[in-house]
């Protein structure tokens, strides 16, 4: 080889070096980029993840509220029976000893 294809040979390997040192640098910058799309997703991610869990303890709360007041409506409604029945038998008892409604209109 000549003095003159080595330099140039020289000059080659140089511009390849500094092309694949490019190269290098914008892979590089395209790992940093997606890593940082990956970080950000999964960022994402967790806070839904969290809203999800909020909104599932909401609906535990709100379930055991609705199955208490399941409880306490059946408490009032065997309650309500039970006064029904006593003034059913008191109308029966007042009837019984005043007769029924139809007497009672009386004009002072």
């Amino acid at each position: 080889m000549t003095e003159e294809k080595l330099i140039e040979a020289a000059h080659h390997l140089a511009e390849s070096r500094e092309r694949f040192v490019k190269e290098v640098h914008l892979a590089m910058e395209g790992f940093m980029s997606f890593s940082e799309r990956l970080r950000t997703f999964s960022e994402y991610l967790d806070a839904r993840d969290a809203k999800i869990n909020a909104a599932l303890e909401i609906n535990a709360n709100v379930h055991e509220s609705l199955a208490s007041l399941v409880d306490v409506l059946k408490e009032n409604t065997v309650a309500l029976n039970e006064n029904t029945e006593r003034l059913d038998r008191f109308l029966t008892k007042f009837e019984t000893y005043f007769g029924t409604d139809r007497g009672l209109d009386l004009e002072n």
